[in-house]
């Protein structure tokens, strides 16, 4: 249970350019180039990041901290990650406006909501429900990771506004995979305290633990990617929309899957020992967790699917001059327990090619966000970025909510 929750608590959400899962958005900056990246991001609307290091760290958790903790609760909460290696080339002649694109990434995705009595009976135990129930339904995670190959084009110039278009497709194999969903379940103790009753129709899924290696195969898949960038010039300055939509597609996991499923209540009024220095195998058995299992749920080994995360993003730039460029734009990820993210930013340019951007944004996995990232060139080839759309948890770690980086190099033909 520790490592699940660890899980929980230390992967991560991605943010604009190199933090929004896009790898067309490479091409905006180097165009016919190779470039490698990584990234990583954490973030919930409630957990705090000193509550994450305290957690993850094995130290104490006091009731001050639990009590932060829930006083930022709103009835449902989110978590939510994401993480990524990624190499991708786009290459093709000079003199050609086609680009060819291949990539290849690991990704790893995490999404998950809990409700305020599930974080409640988690970390104060069933006390404060005496007489009550503990609401557990509609709590969900999942989280699953996989590689991937691109294939895939780009035209550069397909009208006179010099408007940018391009497609990919992408085989996915799956290495591991795990979901829960606590359908409408709740937990009843009773007023005297003498039982307690589990009420739920849950669902949980997960591929075969002996496969769990990057090597292994524990699903294939496919995913497909379309990007448009349109050009303009406006009063105000050079402007651009761009029209994103990422990993529509889905995984589908190997018939080793285990697949669990119940619908049952269980009442729990405690084992009846009349010696503890006899105990009988009866007595154990009584007590045995297998045997809870085998009587109240449901096993079987079959095929599970998985839809990705669909990524869709829209956003608009604006060039007033050679110094300054705003952004603003709107992103959301399906099938995520995502909320919509609203993001403006600022690039402030050194150079031609070099410039400082400063973030803001407030949504999706959490709630305000702030960061700050570098794009430069070292030379006419490499171009290099590296910085965090949630720069507070590295600033403030103890004080903020959030984490994330993202670091890429590109070199540019």
């Amino acid at each position: 249970m520790r490592i699940k929750l660890v899980i929980i608590f230390t992967l991560s959400f991605f943010s604009l350019f190199s933090q929004f899962g896009n790898d067309f958005l490479f091409y905006s900056y180097n165009k016919k180039s190779v470039n490698i990246g990584s990234e990583f991001d954490l973030n919930s609307d409630f957990i705090s990041n000193k509550f994450i290091y305290r957690f993850y760290n094995g130290g104490y958790i006091d009731k001050p901290l639990k009590d932060e903790q829930l006083n930022r609760a709103s009835g449902i909460n989110k978590l939510g990650g994401f993480y990524n290696n990624s190499a991708i080339a786009f290459l093709g002649k000079d003199s050609s406006k086609y680009r060819f694109i291949f990539g290849l990434n690991h990704k790893q995705f995490f999404n998950a909501s809990i409700t305020d009595d599930l974080y409640k009976l988690a970390f104060y135990g069933n006390r404060q429900f005496v007489g009550d129930y503990a609401n557990l339904g509609n709590s969900q995670l999942n989280n699953y990771s996989y590689q991937e190959i691109k294939l895939g084009f780009l035209i550069d110039g397909v009208d006179t506004t010099k408007a940018i278009m391009g497609m990919s497709v992408s085989y996915l194999k799956g290495q591991n995979f795990f979901r829960l969903n606590t359908n409408n379940s709740s937990l009843f103790t009773a007023q005297d305290a003498s039982f307690i009753k589990l009420t739920t129709n849950a669902q949980f899924s997960m591929s075969d633990t002996a496969t769990n290696k990057i090597t292994d195969i524990n699903g294939n898949g496919l995913s497909t990617e379309f990007f448009i960038e349109t050009p303009y010039q406006s009063k105000l300055g050079k402007s651009k929309f761009i029209v994103s939509i990422a990993n529509l597609g889905f995984i589908k996991w190997s018939n080793t899957t285990l697949n669990y499923t119940t619908d049952s209540t269980f009442s729990f009024s405690g084992v009846k020992i009349n010696d503890i220095f006899d105990l009988t195998d009866s007595t154990l058995n009584a007590i045995s967790l297998d045997s809870i299992n085998e009587n109240s749920t449901n096993l079987d080994r079959a095929k599970n699917s998985t839809n990705l995360p669909v990524s869709f993003i829209i956003f608009h730039k604006i060039k007033f001059n050679s110094l300054f460029e705003l952004s603003n734009g709107f992103r959301y990820l399906f099938n995520a327990n995502y909320k919509p993210y609203l993001f403006i930013e600022g690039n402030f340019y050194l150079n031609n090619s070099s410039f400082i951007t400063a973030h803001i944004g407030f949504g999706g996995y959490g709630k305000f966000t702030g960061g700050v990232s570098a794009n430069f060139y070292i030379n006419k080839h490499i171009n290099l970025r590296i910085g965090s759309n949630s720069i507070q948890g590295i600033v403030l770690p103890n004080k903020s909510i959030g984490i994330g980086g993202f670091f890429s190099c590109g070199y540019k033909f």
